[in-house]
């Protein structure tokens, strides 16, 4: 008799949930579309030039005012003054021109397409304003994607909002929407192949429509990068491969985190609002 009813209450587990006609499944929870920590250390390009106007001069221990001393979280810093109006507890963003971000070429034009769109910059760490000296402040560093050097830039710290998205089933083969169009044009630490976690930087922004939280379809585009050929390739379904969320916009560009993707995304491939 117990056998009977254990297996009739095992048959009754594994029944399959059915909708009535009309009923639509629950929807799916949204998720971060990053790290407060990925959101903090993603770089940007801007369409102008940072001021220099606050620096990192030195720090503590460094005896030898050595120009490479590293500096991380829980160090002190100097900055100098520079005619600038510091107080106790001001918060500082630290950020530099990023250098090799973007010295290998991935696909052609590349180089040209990221002077068009400015200026790209690393970001280095946070640090907030611990004492006042006649010489200028010092700063605890409170956060750090990175080690920091004398000559890093310090601008007035924002918060940057982490958005989220629903993480929905890629429709592979939908069709243009004539919504915002872009493509991407890098991605941080020069990456070629790119997936789930990676950051990456489009080719519009705040003047195109580009907002933070927007989701956009990531699509194959041939000839794919590396792999140029003479002839012209024949027509194909556009396929999307993953999807970005924006984290954050510039005038001219955005910064993206991959999300759902389904294989390998490449530099150069199309971007679409959804």
């Amino acid at each position: 008799m117990s056998k009977r009813i254990l297996s009739v209450a095992f048959a009754w587990l594994v029944i399959p949930v059915t909708l009535a006609p009309g009923q639509q499944a629950p929807a799916t929870s949204p998720l971060p579309a990053a790290t407060l920590s990925q959101a903090d250390c993603t770089g940007f390009i801007s369409a102008r030039m940072v001021p220099a106007e606050i620096i990192v001069i030195s720090g503590v221990d460094n005896d030898l005012e050595s120009s490479i001393r590293q500096y991380t979280v829980g160090d002190s810093l100097y900055l100098c003054s520079c005619g600038a109006r510091f107080s106790v507890g001001q918060q500082f963003s630290l950020v530099r021109p990023a250098k090799e971000l973007f010295r290998t070429t991935r696909y052609e034009g590349e180089h040209s397409t990221l002077r068009k769109l400015g200026k790209p910059y690393e970001d280095v760490g946070r640090v907030q304003v611990t004492y006042m000296t006649p010489q200028g402040a010092v700063a605890e560093v409170r956060f750090a994607c990175g080690p920091i050097y004398p000559g890093d830039i310090a601008v007035p710290y924002q918060p940057r909002i982490v958005p989220s998205y629903v993480p929905t089933k890629l429709d592979r083969f939908a069709l243009a929407n004539g919504k915002i169009q872009g493509t991407i044009v890098a991605a941080r630490n020069n990456f070629a192949s790119l997936a789930n976690g990676d950051i990456v930087y489009l080719d519009l922004g705040k003047n195109n429509g580009a907002k933070a939280g927007q989701l956009y379809r990531v699509y194959y585009r041939l000839p794919r990068p590396g792999h140029w050929t003479i002839t012209t390739p024949p027509p194909l379904p556009r396929e999307t491969v993953a999807e970005v969320v924006v984290l954050s916009t510039q005038e001219k560009s955005a910064v993206g985190m991959i999300v759902n993707s389904s294989r390998d995304v490449y530099i150069g491939y199309g971007v679409e609002l959804e």
